[in-house]
């Protein structure tokens, strides 16, 4: 597993992501979402949710569904959050699990989950639907913890490629691991060049 720390990854980076602020990653990375979601046509087509919308709710009025990979969920994830795979087997079982409660989709930026909710909310609509905005990224910059597989806390996160580290926090002590052997296919109105490795001198 490829790990590198946000300091040298700030220093050996992306060009355009070198010497930016965390605020400024920050921006980038909303603005990055915007685009996503246009080119995903989700945006108008569900309704989303920032971190801080979602820290002030009750954990018990909603369930987070964490739509990626599970090579990516394994070296982090939000707390409590379920795959997408759990959600589809107790919904398979019961068509009526989750009503009454707010199933908000997740992933590293909100592409995924953007798609994934706007599938959910045409099939299943009496289902309270939303989007993560900037998901794990957005969860990151607002400090807020994650843990492994086994539950514990970490400061690992998966930064999906150097193309896409850049719009994590720099300055927070994250870890980031860039491999992973499932990569996404990215809608052709969007130029994505990320890449699957990043090599430091370390």
């Amino acid at each position: 597993t490829h790990l590198t720390s946000a300091a040298t990854m700030g220093a050996k980076g992306s060009k355009e992501g070198a010497g930016l602020t965390d605020e400024e990653r920050r921006r980038d990375m909303l603005a990055c979402f915007e685009k996503f979601a246009k080119a995903g046509g989700f945006r108008e087509k569900v309704k989303h949710l920032t971190t801080q919308e979602i820290a002030s709710l009750d954990p018990k009025t909603y369930v987070l569904v964490d739509v990626r990979p599970d090579e990516l969920r394994k070296v982090s994830h939000i707390p409590g959050s379920i795959t997408q795979a759990e959600f589809e087997q107790e919904r398979d079982g019961n068509a009526g699990a989750y009503d009454g409660k707010t199933v908000i989709t997740s992933c590293t930026i909100g592409y995924k989950s953007g798609l994934f909710a706007k599938e959910l909310a045409a099939k299943c609509p009496s289902l309270e639907v939303r989007n993560h905005v900037g998901s794990i990224m957005d969860w990151c910059h607002e400090g807020k913890d994650l843990v492994d597989e086994k539950g514990k806390k970490t400061k690992k996160v998966h930064g999906f490629g150097k193309d896409f580290v850049r719009y994590f926090p720099h300055n927070k002590g994250l870890e980031f691991v860039l491999d992973c052997p499932t990569w996404p296919t990215w809608p052709d109105s969007f130029d994505s060049k990320s890449s699957r490795s990043f090599e430091s001198n370390d």
